[in-house]
């Protein structure tokens, strides 16, 4: 027992002399440090004070530099910029104008948190257009955005003064969408000479401030300036009047309003911008005073515990393996022999085995999302989404892309075999297809050629390598496509077209390549023996005209306000016999008809006299068959409909005002036939029309001509006037109308076949 005891105490102190050296070790280690931590701390301080300052400042200039960048591919926008000469924007064709550039607009605040939105701005017109809504400068004003405090007129004088550089407008409480907000706003002007206009972009200061704040203390300031020491954004309680001359760049200690204050100031050379921070001398003191007492006390806890922990691992290492026998089987859920050595370690190697096989698998299925990844840089890098080449090699790294060569060309691989409105069935034969190109792709053309849809039937084709120029590299480019649509034909069955752009060697010009075979795949008339097409091309494509002459445009609006339904069919019918039937326009060509002739039906609706409310499918018709993914055919369809439905509307409300015109013609003769001066003259006067058209009407309506109806009027007056009065005849020609007794017999004896003294004596 006591030997036992005795070798129990050996071991204990075995083990515990190495742990109590190394305590003495570490313990003078960290006095050491100690020691030296409480001279750096607040140098420590000073340094991360200037690093976090520079940071926020390359953050910032980073988002104003993605700012302006959206800013100036607004402004160089060619349809942005021929907006500017539109000086009436409601009038012909203008609101379809309006659609279009709103339609070009990318909304940038979906990519680009830091923008809260943004607004093209035309002075002529009195326009704001932006991604999401078209109003007029005013509407903008009330409806959308204004600084708080500030006229409309100061508004509007602060938006166009600047006309010739970009500016930034100072953080500042405005109004957007009615909700108090706090907006840095950039103004980028744009045009040239006499005609000008800005983009107008609005910056959340919000989160200016929230990077501001990241820089203060309790009772701190952190701000920004330009040039002209304007506060661009804040945050803290002043001082913000500190003149910016009176301080120098660097970390230095400054009283500033009675208070002493470490100043960190740094100048952007890329703006000429102040970042400035002032941090209370008090606080940051605490905090060095706070993590220096916290340093000591920590140490001496942790040795006085480092004690505690040799005494007791001392004890509990002679015991670890019995330790792990009892309990690794409790961990199971398994009642085991703690003698049964073998049997944990087994236990603890199947443990090792299956965190190898979860890791293993773990990796596959990051393997399974590869696709995925992929196809989200591809898609990113043909809109051009990438700041930088470096991005791309990045975003390329992490979705396991490898391009070998100098040279990339996007082509666009456009299945032929179907056109019209997809149903589920077409939908399924067009994947199948897809699926056949893009297995022969891989399995003959891998290492050269990456692909990626793009919708149900395109591919973009992503082709690179090398070659001694750009133009052989070209040449390659064409036999290699021209090869691949041959085989696709022979081996899957399949016609295709493939429109192939430009070549370019930075990856950051792939989206202008991809532009351009899009620009070339809608304006080459497609055909089976050229079913290839390369950017070069494009000077050689003859581009086939759409039928719309100006007199049939004129003769159209002229049938649909007459109510002629028939006619205006024939038309219609016209138009789409020369246009689909007859020609084969390409897609960008067609799309102008289809505009061309919307905008006609926009006309109609504008010079109608029937109230706008009642026009609303008719407009919205005309608005849906622009929509890019319509067919030739479905949008003539949609437009054949509103037509004929504003044809009805005219048909019926004309209808409606000739009844009414009846009605009072009718009633004015049957009251005044007695009077020897009604005609034509009296009727063109009472209803502001012309005699013609009272003749003309007279007759369309009743089947008898004017003097006819009037003279049956007279003669049936005359015959009562026989039958039951005493009159003489003479008085009676007077009552009924007639200047003289002479007409009367006349009218009477042609009408009765015998005078008025026999058919009075006849009675």
């Amino acid at each position: 027992m006591g030997k036992a005891r005795g070798n129990h105490v050996k071991v204990l102190l075995y083990y515990f002399i190495p742990f109590a050296l190394l305590l003495a070790l570490f313990g003078g280690a960290g006095l050491f440090i100690y020691e030296r931590t409480a001279q750096k701390v607040e140098s420590n301080a000073q340094s991360t004070a200037q690093y976090m300052l520079v940071q926020m400042q390359e953050n910032l200039e980073r988002r104003f530099v993605e700012v302006e960048t959206i800013a100036m591919q607004v402004a160089s926008n060619t349809k942005v910029l021929s907006f500017l000469q539109v000086k009436d924007p409601f009038r012909d064709s203008n609101p379809y104008r309006i659609i279009d550039v709103k339609n070009d607009l990318f909304d940038y605040s979906l990519v680009n948190q830091f923008l809260i939105d943004y607004y093209v701005i035309y002075p002529e017109s009195e326009l704001a257009i932006s991604p999401k809504s078209v109003s007029k400068l005013r509407q903008l004003y009330d409806l959308k955005f204004q600084y708080e405090g500030v006229s409309y007129e100061e508004w509007r004088e602060m938006l166009l003064s600047n006309d010739r550089s970009k500016q930034y407008v100072p953080g500042r409480a405005s109004l957007y969408q009615g909700k108090s907000s706090s907006v840095v706003t950039f103004l980028q002007p744009f045009g040239t000479g006499t005609q000008n206009g800005q983009v107008l972009m609005l910056i959340d200061n919000t989160q200016i401030r929230g990077m501001l704040s990241n820089l203060t203390l309790s009772g701190g300031v952190a701000f920004i300036a330009n040039k002209q020491g304007e506060l661009i954004s804040s945050f803290g309680n002043g001082p913000f009047s500190l003149s910016l001359t009176s301080m120098k760049d660097g970390y230095y200690h400054m009283e500033v309003g009675g208070e002493n204050m470490y100043v960190t100031r740094i100048s952007s050379s890329y703006s000429g911008w102040t970042y400035v921070a002032l941090q209370p001398e008090k606080k940051l003191m605490e905090r060095a005073e706070y993590i220096r007492e916290t340093f000591l006390t920590v140490l001496v806890i942790a040795l006085l515990g480092g004690l505690l922990a040799a005494l007791y691992f001392s004890y509990r290492n002679s015991q670890w393996l019995w330790k792990m026998l009892r309990l690794l089987p409790e961990q199971r859920g398994v009642t085991t022999n703690t003698a049964s050595v073998r049997h944990t370690m087994d236990y603890v190697g199947q443990s090792v085995t299956s965190l190898i096989f979860n890791h293993e698998t773990l990796l596959a299925k990051l393997d399974e999302q590869l696709p995925l990844l992929r196809s989200a840089f591809l898609g990113r890098l043909l809109r051009g989404q990438f700041p930088s080449s470096r991005d791309i090699e990045l975003a390329m790294e992490h979705s396991k892309l490898s391009w070998e060569g100098r040279y990339v060309t996007v082509a666009i691989l456009q299945l032929a075999s179907y056109k019209g409105a997809y149903t589920e069935e077409i939908l399924d034969e067009l994947d199948i297809q897809k699926l056949g190109i893009r297995e022969l792709i891989t399995k003959e053309y891998a290492g050269m050629v990456t692909t990626l849809d793009l919708d149900e039937h395109q591919i973009a084709l992503f082709l690179h390598g090398d070659a001694s120029s750009r133009k052989r590299f070209e040449e390659k480019t064409r036999q290699l496509l021209e090869e691949l649509q041959s085989g696709i034909s022979e081996k899957l069955g399949v016609l295709t077209y493939i429109a192939a752009g430009g070549s370019c060697s930075q990856l950051t010009d792939v989206s202008r390549s991809y532009q351009e075979a899009g620009f070339l795949l809608d304006r080459k008339e497609w055909s089976a023996e050229q079913p290839v097409a390369c950017h070069g091309d494009i000077g050689t494509i003859a581009i086939q005209a759409y039928f719309y002459p100006s007199d049939l445009e004129q003769r159209l609006m002229g049938l649909v306000k007459s109510g002629n339904s028939q006619e205006v069919k024939g038309v219609l019918a016209q138009l789409a016999e020369k246009n689909v039937q007859e020609r084969s326009l390409p897609h960008s060509v067609g799309k102008i008809f289809i505009h061309e002739l919307s905008g006609t039906l926009l006309k109609c609706c504008e010079q109608s006299t029937i109230p706008a409310e009642e026009l609303h499918d008719e407009r919205e018709g005309a608005l849906l068959a622009t929509e890019p993914k319509r067919t030739m055919e479905e949008s003539l369809e949609l437009l054949g409909d509103a037509f004929l439905s504003l044809c009805d509307k005219h048909h019926d409300r004309k209808k409606s005002h000739n009844d009414e015109l009846k009605e009072r013609l009718i009633a004015y003769v049957e009251q005044n036939y007695s009077r020897t001066d009604l005609g034509l003259t009296l009727l063109a006067e009472e209803l502001q029309t012309s005699e013609t058209y009272i003749s003309y009407f007279f007759k369309e309506q009743t089947g008898v001509n004017f003097s006819e109806y009037v003279e049956r009027l007279r003669m049936n007056a005359a015959r009562q006037l026989l039958k039951e009065g005493d009159a003489s005849v003479n008085e009676i020609a007077r009552l009924v109308g007639y200047y003289s007794l002479n007409s009367f017999s006349r009218a009477f004896k042609r009408a009765n076949g015998i005078s008025a003294t026999e058919y009075r004596k006849g009675k």
